[in-house]
């Protein structure tokens, strides 16, 4: 246990109790204030100079506070957007890499559930249909990668190992390991239509809303499947449906959506190719633990006056 004196931290989380607790087990002498309802947050807010926090009102951060440095307990930053430039010299982290295992696995359970069609011999299961069909090996297969951030690098780094090809679409066109090709946002239809599989992958920006349009899904190669643990914003619903329902597409796996809960009229509920998940591909079950790694070795950082990791650039949106 360190016993490095900490400033005085806020943390407001549904789980900032089991935050403070794991923080005080790496640092003895850490001065942590957890709180989980706004009240509280902005009663103790004056005091703080470092703040733990999931999501809060933006604008708290361009009225007067004391706050040196924020670190979001996720990956995305999205809801900062409104003081982008407004912050000053304030320093803002997110948790990147918190999450790149767990949607890694998601990732491939979606797929090898959409290649083999488990939905599908799901519903034979469950109408005592004995159907055997034949399906194809991932070894192969051609995965798109949109975004080739610690998650995107992750699925990459698997997917060779299942002997896939890896196309990747991210702003850096340098070359990156286990990727054949690396594609410039600009070029993203030509990546989607070489694609069996399409993995999305990209913060929530400006630059990404509705990324995969109707031209983008027509571009895409007939048959392939997408899978998006990106945002739901990235993709435009009705079009992705539509191609769905008409077998354009051979299925999606879906875990965001635009809006959440995704609402009973929407027709992904009942495509028969399509998968719904509860925007629980990054809920792994020690995220807490994990995210407190992060989090504990910036703050042996800042306290000894070393750069921070994962630092968000608010203008860009990551």
């Amino acid at each position: 246990m360190s016993r490095v004196t900490t400033p005085p931290i806020l943390i407001f989380h549904p789980q900032a109790e089991r935050y403070g607790e794991l923080l005080r087990g790496r640092f003895a002498d850490a001065s942590a204030v957890a709180v989980t309802d706004e009240a509280a947050f902005r009663r103790a807010l004056p005091e703080a100079e470092i703040l733990v926090a999931q999501r809060f009102p933006a604008e708290i951060l361009v009225e007067p506070h004391g706050l040196r440095w924020v670190q979001v307990t996720a990956a995305g930053v999205e809801f900062l957007a409104p003081v982008a430039g407004r912050t000053g010299d304030l320093l803002v982290t997110n948790a990147r890499g918190v999450h790149r295992a767990i949607i890694a696995d998601y990732a491939f359970a979606a797929m090898l559930a959409l290649q083999w069609d488990l939905p599908g011999l799901q519903r034979d299961q469950a109408a005592k249909r004995w159907n055997p069909r034949r399906t194809r090996a991932l070894d192969g297969r051609t995965v798109g990668i949109v975004g080739l951030g610690a998650i995107g690098q992750e699925i990459a780094h698997r997917a060779v190992a299942f002997g896939m090809k890896v196309l990747a679409v991210r702003r850096s066109s340098a070359a990156a390991r286990d990727v054949a090709k690396v594609f410039p946002p600009d070029a993203l239809h030509e990546c989607l239509a070489l694609s069996d599989f399409v993995i999305l992958a990209v913060p929530a920006t400006g630059e990404t809303g509705r990324l995969i349009d109707r031209a983008a899904i027509g571009a895409m190669k007939p048959g392939a499947f997408l899978v998006n643990v990106a945002r739901g914003s990235v993709v435009d619903e009705p079009a992705l449906a539509e191609a769905l329902a008409e077998g354009r597409l051979g299925g999606a796996c879906l875990d965001v959506f635009a809006e959440e809960p995704l609402p009973p009229q929407s027709p992904l509920w009942t495509l028969p190719n399509v998968i719904v998940t509860p925007h629980m591909a990054g809920a792994a079950a020690d995220y807490e633990e994990r995210f407190t790694d992060i989090f504990a070795d910036n703050l042996g950082r800042y306290a000894r006056g070393e750069p921070l990791r994962n630092l968000v650039d608010l203008a860009r949106g990551y």
